[in-house]
């Protein structure tokens, strides 16, 4: 069968399938040859999930992350993402609704899914449901009518119990006033901070150095190191066996026609005058007055590069304000309305976007292009063979997987390819020295690996990889003289967290006797920064993502201005004082009511139908087998 399936696939294999050859021993397996079948994952209630759902799920689940992340997808990720358990409780989360939907007596007819099947976009041909198109959508996604016709109906089945549970929700005026209040109220905020990295002084003697060592002896130890055999097929093997039919350029041609359109592109300098989205009108119209004195000067022939290099605050300021060419979408709206409506040697009056104020000189103009398939031709024909020869390299690689199943060791096995084993020395989590920077990702999947177990395919950097881990190391303690180094640098890093820490305190309980921070500050010598004004959800400007302190600078207030803690962040310790807060007015709040009702609602609804979700849980027997998300 994974013969046949090899023999019958083009390049999609390495795109979509490379897993899916092995899927059973992802699953099964959990990578690696030699673990027992079994068909049922979980049971709700009873009720049993096959393997070959979960498979679906996994697939369905895995397809949209690759939509979301596309080529920064990899095993990491979808460990963080944790994929298997995302696919086990959208099944576990389906089979709860269904018992509740029969308990409801909800039914769904074939009119009904026929129904939702026209309404679809993505069936129609010149706006009209096209049988032919949903076949040919379908068969892309590895689907059968008959398979989407059963997920439609469930889904369906899904959508009614939800809006039984949620038809009742509503939201109030005043709860909707409440929560466009609290997402859009802005403030800024006085901070000043205690980072470690300026205690400069710190030495500790030896009695500290062997007090920390013998305190913290289980964190210095050896690295676990292993060494394994491996047999690596590579693209660039396959360089001549690679055929590209003259048919198949053209085919790629006329398939991706968008791909060898380039758009209108426009190439100009800007200076920009900055200024926060949130600026109080007497800020903004400061920033804009700025801009205009800049504008009168560039409109006197002054050199316009000269002027961005001394006058804009944007990181293309060294360049002279160059933006290089950029298509309209590369822009934001104002910003690329303004500069597509110009002709070369222009200069416009200051453009207002959410960065601030720009005057944009246009210095030309680039008008859309499509290349010939004579143009093309070279570049398709080089893409098509990259890709073949990948997909040559895997399927030796599949070959060679399918003779493991078989039971050929390693070295039997790579004689079916002409291959050699080639073995490692020991090495640590950073990989073998020679695999450079895929060291990192051979070293897992080795690690991973139960001793003289053969892995499944692996794509690794540009190659495939079947390998075997035969031999370990594990960690052993190390003497203070071998680990001396990284004791001294942990040591002082303690040291200087610890300082940092007792002075930020110290300030803060000098506070109390202090008319404010920014006047302590000073006779402390200590620098006070002011920020932008920032929401709840988001980063502070000129500090970053800090959820430690978005979360206690609004709990002050203008009775309560400073907080009442020194706060950790990124292993900084910082105090912080209200500088200003901003409430929208209830004109604002007024104009924005509906959409703020729409989003609350869609916000109230997903909060209760979790809660419920999770009650079906709590009063369900849900058994899941062993090692399938772990």
């Amino acid at each position: 069968m994974l013969r046949v399936m090899r023999e019958n696939t083009g390049s999609w294999i390495i795109k979509f399938l490379l897993g899916v050859i092995v899927l059973v021993f992802i699953f099964l397996g959990m990578g690696s040859i030699g673990s027992k079948n079994r068909n049922t994952v979980a049971s709700v209630n009873g009720e049993p999930i096959t393997m070959s759902e979960y498979k679906q799920s996994y697939q369905n689940v895995l397809s949209q992350m690759r939509s979301r992340f596309g080529d920064n997808l990899n095993d990491e990720l979808l460990e963080m993402l944790q994929v298997k358990k995302q696919a086990l409780d959208r099944l576990i989360e389906e089979r709860l609704i269904f018992e509740e939907a029969e308990k409801l007596k909800i039914e769904i007819s074939d009119k009904d899914v026929r129904d939702s099947l026209l309404r679809v976009s993505a069936f129609r041909k010149n706006g009209v449901f096209d049988i032919d198109t949903y076949k040919r959508v379908l068969a892309r996604n590895r689907l059968t009518p008959e398979t989407f016709e059963q997920m439609q109906k469930s889904s369906l089945k899904t959508s009614q119990v939800r809006d039984l549970i949620l038809g009742s929700i509503a939201v109030s005026d005043m709860e909707a006033q409440a929560w466009y209040k609290l997402q859009n109220t802005s403030i800024s905020i006085d901070y000043t901070v205690f980072d470690p990295d300026s205690y400069k002084d710190i030495d500790p003697g030896e009695s500290e150095i062997k007090a920390f060592f013998e305190d913290n002896r289980d964190n210095y130890k050896s690295p676990a190191m292993v060494k394994a055999v491996y047999l690596k097929f590579s693209p660039e093997d396959y360089n001549d066996k690679a055929v590209i039919p003259p048919g198949k350029i053209k085919a790629y041609y006329e398939d991706n026609k968008d791909e060898f359109k380039t758009p209108e592109k426009v190439e100009a300098r800007h200076i920009l005058i900055k200024t926060s989205e949130n600026a109080d009108q007497e800020t903004s119209d400061a920033a804009e007055a700025k801009a205009l004195e800049i504008y009168e000067k560039a409109g006197e022939n002054e050199d316009f590069a000269a002027l961005a290099e001394k006058f804009s605050e944007g990181p293309s300021r060294e360049n002279g304000g160059y933006l290089g060419s950029f298509a309209r979408e590369d822009m934001v709206k104002p910003f690329a309305d303004k500069a597509f409506s110009m002709e070369p040697g222009e200069i416009s009056k200051p453009v207002r976007t959410r960065f601030g104020f720009h005057i944009i000189k246009v210095e030309a103009r680039h008008e859309a292009s499509e290349k010939s398939f004579d143009e093309a031709k070279p570049g398709i024909l080089n893409k098509l063979k990259r890709e073949e020869v990948k997909n040559l390299a895997y399927y030796d690689a599949g070959e060679v997987f399918d003779a493991v199943i078989d039971g050929d060791d390693l070295e039997q096995a790579g004689l079916i390819a002409g291959k050699e084993v080639m073995e490692t020395e020991f090495f640590t989590e950073k990989g073998p020295e020679d695999f450079g920077a895929n060291g990192a990702q051979f070293a897992r999947y080795a690690f991973a690996l139960p001793e003289n177990e053969i892995s499944d395919v692996k794509e690794i950097g540009r190659g495939y990889y079947i390998l075997k881990t035969i031999d370990r190391k594990e960690p052993e303690l190390l003497s203070l003289e071998e680990a001396r180094e990284r004791v001294v640098k942990d040591l002082k890093s303690d040291l200087q967290l610890k300082a940092a820490e007792k002075d930020a305190e110290s300030f803060l309980a000098s506070l109390e006797k202090s008319t404010g921070l920014k006047e302590a500050a000073e006779k402390a010598e200590l620098e006070v920064k002011t920020t932008d004004f920032f929401k709840r959800k988001g980063a502070i400007p000129g500090l970053g993502n800090k959820p430690e302190i978005v979360k206690q600078a609004f709990k002050l207030t203008q009775e309560n201005r400073m907080a009442d803690k020194v706060i950790k962040s990124s292993n900084r310790f910082y105090i912080i004082c209200l500088n200003e807060k901003k409430v929208p007015d209830q004109d604002e709040i007024n104009e924005n009511l509906d959409k703020t009702r729409e989003e609350f609602a869609v916000s109230k609804q997903n909060k209760v139908y979790a809660e419920w979700i999770q009650a079906l849980r709590d009063k369900s027997t849900i058994e899941i087998s062993q090692g399938i998300i772990d």
